[in-house]
């Protein structure tokens, strides 16, 4: 992953959802991530749970990356701005986990289950689109990431 303190903002929620779904998008570091966390995701439904280490470990050093870009990449938040719970990261994981449980094994659930599952990812998709927006204000931070 590329970091520069002149790099485009972090990309909006519609766009974090096309990546994840392999959809083009704009060449942008976060995005490309965002693909490949999906990827693991789909991947690890499919792998022996003595073999998950290894995605796991490549998934922590893509959430840890993503935390880094959006330090740089977002303003230093004011003294008075409130700590968010979790890192971009760790929310673009979850995102990532949600979409690959949704569009794949949910596909052929029924509607009802499926429509519940695409409610919960909008939620946190909504979720994420708030974060971004409040870090790019300054007022919200982010914790330390793991």
């Amino acid at each position: 992953m590329r970091y520069a303190r002149h790099s485009p903002m972090v990309p909006g929620r519609d766009m974090l959802l096309a990546a994840f779904r392999g959809l083009p998008h704009d060449d942008h570091p976060m995005l490309e991530v965002a693909g490949e966390l999906a990827q693991l995701h789909e991947m690890r439904e499919r792998t022996p749970v003595h073999e998950m280490a290894k995605l796991d470990r490549r998934r922590a050093q893509l959430v840890r990356g993503i935390d880094r870009w959006v330090t740089l990449a977002m303003p230093v938040p004011g003294t008075a701005a409130l700590m968010h719970t979790e890192t971009v990261g760790q929310i673009v994981d979850r995102l990532a986990r949600m979409t690959s449980q949704a569009f794949v094994p949910l596909s052929q659930a029924p509607e009802a289950v499926f429509y519940d599952a695409w409610v919960q990812l909008n939620e946190l998709a909504d979720t994420y689109q708030d974060l971004v927006d409040e870090l790019r204000d300054g007022t919200r931070r982010l914790p330390e990431s793991g």
